[in-house]
């Protein structure tokens, strides 16, 4: 059992990373259905169970013939003094190897678990207050105040969840292809492939191509889906698609469910679902090809299975009574037979989080100091490891000098994510442009210009053709109201100090007013 559940890791590991290098290539030359097809290889091999063959199909291993040992017995006597030394024996490793083994699966055990938890209890919060707003088959729609974005759930209940008043918007074309995404991915049982993965990045829990695998998958899965629902849009509509994909950029963080757009993914996951627009074009032929790889990929899998041969048991002889000898001197002592070799110790090294907490008192003041360390793992499979120290001070205690600095440096680091936010927003809709230009550059014309106070505004040019004007001040607009909604909150906040107060408004003063500075 053990053997077979650390060849199952290793070649599981092995595919995962095979899939990690090609699904782009392949997703180039036949499309993104093939590329989300690849992940069917590592789920496939997981599924394998041990064969057992016949002994006599077992290889026959030379035997090499060894001279016989002979023993001399002589018959001096040395006389040793003192205790005899105990001779320790050399530490087993193998006794390790169930406990390992234990760990590893209790630690799939508990990720198996957190995963379906996380999954019900997001199930419970988006149905709790929803109503029903229609029907497509047996998939229920229904509009729910705990999502802001479109998201499909659900295996046997078929749910798309859609926010409140969504069905009332007046881009008919937008909601209607955003609805047909959703349905797309229950149609293609997209929630049911969530589901069965999860034994499979279970099982590598320790490992981070798991957690690429995992991301990767349901990068290729939403690029499947977005192909999906091109392939029955009409041209016209491909441009209004790439703009759906890239405003849905803030939708519900959930794992196992499929959403118009998930920040789990990043938003690297949005450009190359744009760039993924275009590669819908192959010829039937190319695709019928990469079926036949993948079908022959898969075909190959059970070479890859973990093989044992049947013990051969020989038939028992009936002992035969031996005469006794008489004793003519001194007998030869047969040599001791020599002992086997010890296993070698194969069970994976475990990586693990940490996490650590601490509590002092400064004088009278209460104080406590949380100290958290958390790993993630970026696009080129580097771990990175950070860590972030927080202070809890009693509201009635002032606060010093160090504690505010540290305070303020958060404020300042905060401000620069945003500025790395509001960078990555400009950067997916400059794509989106671009991919729309291409994917309709027979009817559509898109121009990044603003016209009046609408982020988006369509009219006709003179030859007729449908031109598609993007406000970009509007994304500047948007998120200098967001500074001052947050400006208005901390002006208010009666828990902080005036000078404290003070500090922080004037650095999102500077902020607003380096923002309206690119606005204009």
């Amino acid at each position: 059992m053990t053997s077979w559940l650390f060849d199952t890791l290793v070649w599981t590991a092995a595919l995962i990373a095979l899939v990690l290098v090609l699904r782009r290539p392949v997703a180039r030359m036949f499309g993104p259905h093939l590329a989300y097809a690849l992940w069917l290889l590592p789920m496939l091999r997981l599924l394998f169970p041990p064969i057992t063959l016949p002994a006599w199909m077992a290889p026959v291993k030379p035997e090499i013939a060894t001279p016989a040992a002979e023993v001399m017995i002589f018959s001096s006597v040395e006389t040793v003094t003192g205790p005899a030394t105990p001779v320790e024996p050399a530490f087993d490793w193998t006794t390790l190897i169930p406990l390992l083994v234990g760990l590893w699966l209790v630690g799939a055990a508990a990720f198996l678990f957190k995963s379906f938890k996380t999954y019900h209890e997001m199930r419970h919060d988006l149905l709790d207050g929803a109503r029903e707003v229609g029907r497509e088959g047996q998939i229920r729609l229904v509009e729910s105040p705990a999502t802001n974005a479109p998201v499909a759930f659900g295996v046997k209940d078929r749910i798309v969840a859609l926010p409140i008043g969504f069905m009332a918007q007046e881009d008919t074309q937008a909601r209607d292809l955003a609805l047909r995404h959703e349905i797309a991915h229950h149609r293609g049982n997209d929630l049911l492939v969530n589901m069965a993965v999860q034994p499979l990045f279970a099982l590598h829990w320790f490992n981070p191509l798991g957690t690429l695998g995992w991301l990767a998958l349901r990068r290729d899965q939403e690029a499947a889906c977005d192909a999906r629902v091109i392939s029955t849009s009409a041209p016209d509509e491909r441009a209004t698609y790439a703009n759906v994909i890239a405003s849905f950029a803030a939708g519900p963080n959930v794992a196992l469910a499929a959403p118009m757009a998930c920040p789990v993914l990043g938003d690297k996951s949005i450009i190359h679902r744009l760039r993924s627009l275009n590669m819908n074009t192959h010829s039937t032929r190319r695709r019928i090809a990469g079926r036949g790889l993948v079908a022959a990929a898969a075909i190959a899998l059970p070479l890859t299975a973990s093989v044992s041969y049947a013990e051969v048991t020989a038939p028992v002889a009936p002992s035969t009574p031996v005469a006794p000898v008489a004793s003519s001197g001194p007998s030869v002592v047969a040599a001791p037979p020599a002992p086997n070799a010890p296993l070698v110790s194969l069970a994976p090294m475990v990586q693990l989080q940490s996490a650590s907490e601490a509590a002092d008192a400064d004088g009278e003041r209460h104080v406590e100091r949380h100290v958290i360390v958390t790993k993630e793992v970026n696009e080129d499979g580097e771990t990175i490891v950070k860590e972030r120290k927080y202070r809890v001070i009693s509201p009635e205690d002032g606060i010093s000098k160090e504690e505010m600095e540290e305070i303020m440096l958060e404020v300042k680091e905060g401000l620069a994510e945003a500025d790395r936010a509001l960078a990555e927003a400009h950067e997916a809709h400059r794509i989106a442009i671009e991919t729309s230009g291409e994917v309709g550059k027979q009817h559509v014309i898109v121009e990044m210009s603003c016209e009046g106070d609408e982020a988006v505004s369509e009219s006709e040019n003179e030859d007729g053709k449908k031109v598609v004007k993007i406000c970009k001040s509007h994304i500047m607009a948007s998120a200098i109201e967001g500074l001052r909604e947050a400006r208005n909150e901390i002006a208010t906040n009666e828990e902080l100090s005036a000078e404290m107060r003070e500090r922080i408004l004037k650095e999102l003063d500077s902020k607003i007013a380096e923002w309206e500075k690119r606005e204009s």
